[in-house]
């Protein structure tokens, strides 16, 4: 399986927000994440990268 862990950048630290995510999609000016459960979570912010050999991703947040 190639699920991905999805992390925020604060004051420089990655911090984790959710695990097993399979899917990312962009809504109007929302990410909508959502993992092999089917649990969703969305967020505002844009993708600093995307680490498939470490299996995550990293986002900054947007207020």
């Amino acid at each position: 399986m190639c699920d991905i862990d999805v992390f925020v950048l604060k004051d420089g630290v990655e911090e984790k927000i959710m695990e097993n995510v399979d899917r990312v999609e962009r809504i109007d000016d929302e990410l909508t994440l959502q993992n092999i459960f089917g649990e969703q979570q969305r967020i505002k912010g844009r993708m600093l990268f995307y680490d498939n050999g470490g299996k995550k991703m990293v986002f900054e947040l947007q207020l």
